[in-house]
């Protein structure tokens, strides 16, 4: 289901897959809730020490990951279940070729 928020300027799908958050000093781990070609949300564990800008690997089921840049718009504190504590990052794309961002188009279109 692809949810049209007016605000955010893009579709955004409700999709769930692992991600790897790279910053100059560590790796985490955390999963999207939802995304976009422009941004999406993130669900981690433990984002302490989180830069504002990283790289960020998309491991998309079946296809070659997505390795896009980013930077953190915003933070919350998130469950993802009743026993998993963590916090939410919004998350936009500020580095993404024109390859990527098509092939994030027709995945979210696939969602709909």
């Amino acid at each position: 289901m692809v949810l049209g928020i007016k605000s955010r300027g893009q579709p955004r799908a409700k999709i769930k897959w692992p991600v790897l958050i790279q910053t100059t000093s560590k790796s985490i781990n955390g999963e999207t809730q939802n995304i976009s070609t422009s941004g999406a949300f993130i669900f981690c564990p433990d984002p302490s020490g989180l830069e504002d800008s990283f790289r960020i690997i998309i491991k998309v089921p079946h296809r070659q990951s997505l390795n896009i840049s980013a930077k953190v718009i915003w933070k919350t504190v998130a469950t993802m279940d009743d026993s998993t504590p963590g916090s939410g990052i919004g998350v936009q794309f500020s580095g993404i070729s024109a390859d990527e961002r098509k092939l994030l188009q027709a995945l979210i279109a696939n969602h709909r």
